[in-house]
């Protein structure tokens, strides 16, 4: 081997890598969060920001502090809560979706 090869474990420097940033969510998402709990019916901002943070799994104080990545997460959540109230009338009898053998006869 000669003085100036490189040896086997002589590796070259490397810059570090840059850290990732994270976009911010934009004012797009912003509207479209606050429009899904007002068709949700969810108008109080406790209720809202427990949702928010139940998703994000960290405590957060004003939409701007979420990542645009939240977003999906947030809007699915939001939907799946609205469809999971039903209907607020009748009994869990009255209703169910589909004819039971009784109401057949």
């Amino acid at each position: 081997m000669q003085p100036n090869e490189p040896g086997l474990f002589d590796l070259e420097d490397e810059a570090a890598p840059q850290a990732f940033e994270e976009p911010a969510i934009t004012d797009q998402q912003i509207a479209s969060i606050r429009q899904a709990f007002e068709e949700a019916g969810i108008t109080s901002m406790e209720q809202r920001q427990q949702l928010i943070e139940s998703c994000v799994v960290r405590p957060v104080a004003r939409l701007r502090e979420l990542q645009a990545r939240d977003v999906r997460r947030i809007l699915q959540r939001i939907s799946d809560q609205q469809q999971s109230k039903g209907p607020v009338t009748g009994s869990a009898w009255d209703n169910r979706d589909e004819d039971t053998w009784i109401d057949k006869l």
